[in-house]
């Protein structure tokens, strides 16, 4: 009978553990290509027209809306990402009051996300996405943020002789 216990034990370590890992993975993986695929570039800023770098090299979230309930929200996406130093939270009107910008060019260029309250810039000044307030963009835009934010690379292991 321990015989037949430890084959099964054997069986279930190369073969069941494996496949179980396997699909978890790829289930991961399929979810991270459909997200990226819905972070596909729709527009980009010009980069030469951000000369003070305010947009450039961070992932921004630019607030359309000046709404209190979008303030509330913005709190806790604020306290979520605090610790990511290439992520920030502008309102359009403080980013559009910048003299360096020529007058009216964000007015232009966010004509066609009017309705929306978010719009997700990489820190490539390519805009992946725009958002409304309501709870299931909210966490989608929460999603697409974690995804898209640059990774801080961690140390190589030396190993000493």
């Amino acid at each position: 009978m321990s015989k037949l216990v430890s084959w099964i034990a054997v069986i279930l370590l190369l073969c069941v553990v494996p496949f179980g890992s396997w699909l978890y993975l790829s289930k991961g993986l399929n979810y991270r290509k459909a997200a990226l695929s819905e972070l596909q570039v729709k527009d980009s800023l010009s980069i030469s027209e951000d000369s003070l770098r305010i947009l450039n090299n961070k992932t921004t979230v630019l607030v359309l809306n000046k709404e209190v309930k979008i303030l509330d929200i913005l709190g806790k996406i604020n306290d979520q990402f605090k610790n990511s130093p290439s992520f920030q939270i502008m309102f359009k009107d403080s980013v559009g009051t910048y003299s360096y910008l020529p007058k009216g060019y964000l007015d232009e260029r966010f004509l066609s996300y009017q309705g929306k309250d978010f719009i997700l810039i990489d820190n490539k000044l390519q805009i992946r996405n725009s958002y409304n307030s309501d709870v299931p963009a909210i966490k989608k835009m929460v999603e697409h943020i974690a995804i898209i934010l640059p990774r801080v690379k961690e140390a190589d292991i030396i190993i000493k002789k």
